[in-house]
């Protein structure tokens, strides 16, 4: 991929470090696909709200780092990934980039879907945009995806019951979050029980570069749900399970 039109605000070398501080590749091409994505996003950002993040230092950090620091602690991801609430493809696009999986962006709101289609075209990434809810994605595509990624999506109990009828047999949920509270942990392991989904695992970590606290909650597909999923459009967060 050759390119040379300037960046808008990021720089390559601290992509570079980041990427060789989590051990994932950091070759120009990667790079330069990080970066690019950041410029559109800073792009379109000024006509449709794609985020409220716009300051170079920390699109890199609470943008670029948070979706990519997660992955020395959760070991190989599978393919598919599913992406719920992509928004501008945080964490979606830089996994892709990086590991090379199939992944597809699922977003409901359709200027951002449109802005993650022609991201994908630009970067030319194995990608797929799907412009609806997770719901009506688990119907047309029931048990086809290896991990669902969420991050800064809903709470745990509500992304459960999401992810669910999206994983096959030994899939799993990767659930980004800041600090969970206990009750929030409890309550999506009881609905973890109810969807056929393991209690979660949740490994803590810090951003490199800063000292903001993450945490990454897991959950595997290991049996049958006991409830009928995917409810109807929406019912995850308004009336959750527990």
């Amino acid at each position: 991929m050759k390119h040379s039109e300037p960046y808008r605000a990021l720089e390559a070398e601290p992509i570079r470090r980041l990427l060789g501080v989590l051990g994932l590749r950091a070759d120009e091409q990667t790079v330069h696909r990080i970066l690019r994505h950041a410029d559109m996003v800073l792009d379109w950002n000024k006509r449709v709200n794609l985020t409220r993040i716009v300051e170079p230092a920390e699109v890199e950090r609470l943008h670029i780092a948070d979706s990519l620091a997660f992955l020395p602690h959760v070991g190989a991801l599978d393919a598919p990934i599913v992406d719920i609430g992509s928004g501008a493809g945080y964490p979606g696009i830089p996994v892709a980039v990086v590991t090379g999986l199939r992944v597809c962006l699922c977003e409901s709101v359709g200027k951002k879907a449109a802005f993650l289609e022609e991201a994908v075209a630009a970067l030319a990434i194995d990608a797929e945009v799907f412009g609806g809810r997770a719901e009506r994605y688990a119907d047309e595509h029931r048990e086809g995806a290896g991990t669902v990624l969420a991050r800064a999506v809903s709470s745990l109990p509500s992304l459960v019951e999401l992810a669910a009828p999206l994983l096959r047999s030994g899939g799993r949920l990767i659930a980004l979050k800041g600090s969970p509270s206990e009750e929030e942990l409890h309550r999506g392991r009881a609905v973890a029980q109810l969807c056929g989904m393991s209690e979660g695992s949740l490994k803590e970590y810090t951003l490199p570069g800063g000292d903001e606290s993450r945490c990454v909650v897991v959950y595997e597909k290991v049996g049958r749900p006991t409830v009928n999923l995917p409810r109807r459009e929406g019912m995850a967060q308004r009336d959750p399970l527990a």
